[in-house]
C-alpha cells in the first residue's frame, strides 16, 4: 500500500510539474507574440504615415504632373511595403514555425534607396533632426534579393536611428 501511495504522489507531482512547465512555455509564447505584434504595429505605422503624408501632398499638388507622378511613386512604394507587412501578420503561423519564405526578385538598388529616403526623411524632419546621406554609385545597381525583407531591415534600422537619436 505504501509503495502504491508513493507512486501516486510521484505521478501527481510529475503531472503538476509538467503542467507548470507547459504553462511557462505558453506564457513565453504569448509574450513573444505580444512583442511581435508591438514591433509589427510600429513597422506598419512607418509606411502608413508616408502614404497619408504623400496623399496630402498629392492633393495639394494635383495640378503639377511631375509632383503627381513623384508622389504617386512614393505612395506605391510605401503601399507595397505595408502590404508585405500585413501579409507577414496574416501568415503568423509561418513566422511562429520559422518557415519564412524568401522571394528573391531583381531589384534596383537606386530605387530601393530612393524609396527608403522618402520614408525616413519626413520622420527625421518631424523630429527636427538633420538627416544626411551619401549614396555612392552602385557597382551593381541590380541585385537579386527579397525586396520586402530588405526594406524591412533598412526601414527598421533607419527608423530606430531616427527614433532613438535625440
Amino acid at each position: 500500500r505504501h509503495v502504491l501511495l508513493q507512486s501516486c504522489v510521484q505521478v501527481s507531482l510529475s503531472g503538476t510539474e509538467a503542467a507548470e512547465e507547459a504553462f511557462h512555455i505558453a506564457e513565453e509564447a504569448n509574450q513573444s507574440k505580444s512583442r511581435f505584434l508591438s514591433n509589427m504595429s510600429h513597422d506598419m505605422r512607418t509606411p502608413m504615415n508616408a502614404i497619408v503624408g504623400f496623399t496630402t501632398l498629392l492633393d495639394n499638388e494635383s495640378k503639377n504632373p511631375k509632383k503627381v507622378q513623384e508622389y504617386t511613386k512614393k505612395i506605391a512604394f510605401s503601399s507595397q511595403h505595408l502590404l508585405g507587412l500585413i501579409n507577414d501578420v496574416l501568415d503568423i503561423s509561418k513566422i511562429e514555425s520559422g518557415k519564412f519564405v524568401l522571394t528573391p526578385t531583381d531589384i534596383s538598388l537606386p530605387e530601393l534607396v530612393s524609396g527608403l529616403l522618402e520614408i525616413i526623411t519626413p520622420q527625421a524632419r518631424d523630429k527636427e533632426q538633420k538627416f544626411t546621406y551619401d549614396v555612392p554609385e552602385f557597382a551593381c545597381p541590380q541585385v537579386s534579393a527579397d525586396a520586402i525583407r530588405l526594406n524591412q531591415i533598412y526601414i527598421n534600422l533607419l527608423s530606430n536611428a531616427v527614433k532613438y537619436t535625440p
